[in-house]
Parts: structure tokens; sequence; C-alpha cells
């Protein structure tokens, strides 16, 4: 049975970036010593788990013709205060985990308010909270607090069957999200949402929910993402989301996800989430500065845009070229 071309493009576009993967392994297990060792593969998984579930959360509001600048800071919160109310507790860390996803939850049902209501661009909205969350941790603390129970470094460092904890959860999570997006009405009305919002509004949706749906699952990615960095680093650390919101954007972009919205493949953002976990981890063995990271990173969303421009025009040429002969007719 054929592919529609809708699911034939996004397949080939998830080939892409995973055969981007398999290229990227193979040049760094050739030319960069250690780099194909267990241990060290393992690590590349483990350090790109919580950037995937940000990333998964950053592509619901992407596809949704969104964009949500404050996970990186989001997370921050979420890794100070889940050390610093803990504090090394087993005891607490069910209680905690719950309150901070909801904390994710509340975060981005107020972005999906004042998008809603106020009618705020999203993408100075959330760079204004991000300055707020930002001041919100250095208020709190200017140093690291807190410890992080031993459940949760558990989670976010060891092994179960010689694969990653949080690979395996990450793995878990993109298999749902996976679902929500694409076998539910909620996924359609999203990346149709994304698509055109105000033909979806027409058509009966509730285009307003589904943004909030959108900016609730970017909040709760963000607050999970942090839940690892916490195990992670095992301290509550102020500074632990900086950058995060960048890389999840990369991420999503280079998954196959459309700045403007409408496209999006959940395998896709993971599979370049492990693009850049490689290439960061290539870059650290090679002990290159962070700095040219961070570069490429910025050409890559800005190659994006420029793609996503092109494809915006190719597609209006089409649509213009082929209503002639229908008005002919």
């Amino acid at each position: 049975m054929a592919l529609a071309p809708a699911a034939a493009a996004r397949v080939a576009r998830n080939a892409g970036i995973y055969g981007l993967l398999v290229v990227a392994i193979v040049l760094a297990t050739i030319f960069v010593p250690g780099f194909a060792s267990p241990t060290n593969l393992a690590n590349v998984v483990t350090q790109s788990a919580a950037l995937g579930c940000v990333a998964i959360g950053q592509t619901f509001v992407v596809a949704a013709g969104l964009i949500d600048l404050s996970v990186g800071q989001l997370l921050g919160l979420t890794v100070v205060l889940t050390c610093a109310l803990t504090d090394g507790r087993g005891d607490l860390l069910l209680p905690v985990s719950i309150g901070m996803v909801a904390l994710g939850a509340a975060v981005g049902s107020l972005h999906a308010a004042l998008v809603n209501k106020l009618r705020i661009e999203p993408l100075i909205l959330t760079f204004g909270s991000l300055s707020v969350l930002q001041g919100a941790i250095f208020s709190y603390t200017d140093r690291s607090v807190g410890r992080a129970p031993e459940a949760l470094r558990w989670l976010a460092n060891e092994r179960l069957l010689d694969w990653p904890v949080a690979g395996l959860l990450l793995v878990a999570l993109g298999v749902i999200a996976h679902g929500l997006l694409r076998h539910t009405r909620f996924g359609l009305r999203l990346l149709a949402t994304g698509d055109d919002p105000e033909s979806t509004r027409r058509a009966g949706v509730n285009v307003a929910r589904v943004r909030w749906g959108a900016f609730v699952l970017s909040g709760v990615g963000a607050a999970l993402g942090g839940l690892l960095v916490a195990g992670r680093l095992g301290t509550g650390y102020p500074n632990a989301g900086q950058g995060f919101e960048l890389d999840a954007i990369v991420a999503a972009v280079l998954g196959g996800t459309s700045l403007a919205g409408g496209r999006a493949s959940i395998a896709g953002t993971i599979g370049a989430v492990l693009v850049l976990g490689v290439i960061a981890n290539v870059l650290n063995l090679l002990e290159v500065s962070a700095f040219v990271q961070t570069l490429a990173k910025g050409v890559i969303v800005v190659g994006a845009i420029l793609a996503t421009r092109a494809e915006q025009r190719g597609g209006a040429t089409v649509a213009g070229t082929t209503a002639v002969p229908a008005a002919q007719a």
C-alpha cells in the first residue's frame, strides 16, 4: 500500500536525519579516539535525554505556529526547586516531581491565556517570561542548593540491562508524543492550526484550546527535562537551563518541524537531539570551545528559517499556477 504524499515526505525527512546520525557516528568512530566506547556512547544518550524532553515539548509548540523561549529557564527553575525542596530525601521525590510537572503546566497555561486573550506575540511573551523565570531563580539563590534524591540520580545516570535509563524514558516519552501528534484528534487539529489557523477556526476547531494544549505540553516537557538535569547534576545549579531554549528549537527544526507550523515529526526531533548530542560529545572530546557549538546551532536556525521561507514561496507559486486553470474552467 503506497504512502500518502505527506507521510512519504515525513518518512524521507526522518530517514535523512537518521542517515545524518549514522554518518556522524561513523566519522566520530573513525577519527575521534574513545568515542565508540560503550561508556561514552551511553553517556551521549544520557546527556541527550533532558534535551529530548524539552525538544519534544517545543515540537508541539512550533508545529502549532508558535514558539516558547522560556523552556530553558523553566528547566533551570525546576532543577533548583527539585534539589532545594527534596534535599536528598527520597520520600519527597514523588510529590515534588508532581509539583514540578504542575508548575510547567501552569506556566504553559499562563502563556496560552496571554496569547489567546491579549493576542500577544508568543516570541515577545516567552522572551519576557524567560527573564521573569531567570529573575525568580536568582532571587531564590545565586549558588547551587540542595541535593537530588538517590532515586532521581539513578534515573538520570544509571543503566537498566545495559541501556541508559534516561534514554529508555526518552523513548517512552517519544512513543507517547508520537501517538498524541499523529493518532489523536488533538494532534491533527494542532497541525491544522499551525498550517492555517483562520481556516481551522472556520472549520469549527477551538484554536485557543489547541494552543493551550501546545503550551502546556511545552511546559511539561521542560519540567521533565529539569528533573533529569537535577538528577544528572545532583544539585540545584541556577544556570542549569542556560541554552536549552535554542537547543530545543534547533532539534525540532533539524528534525523536520517547520518554523511556519503545520508540519512536525517526533521521531525526527529525537533523531536531531541525538545528532546534536554526538556533535557536542565529539567537540568536547576534541576540546573545542563551546562557543563553536553555539555558532553551529545559530547557523542551523538561520538556515532553517531561510529554507522555510523558500518553501512558503514555492508553495504560493504552485497555488497560483494551479488557480488559473480552475478559474478559467
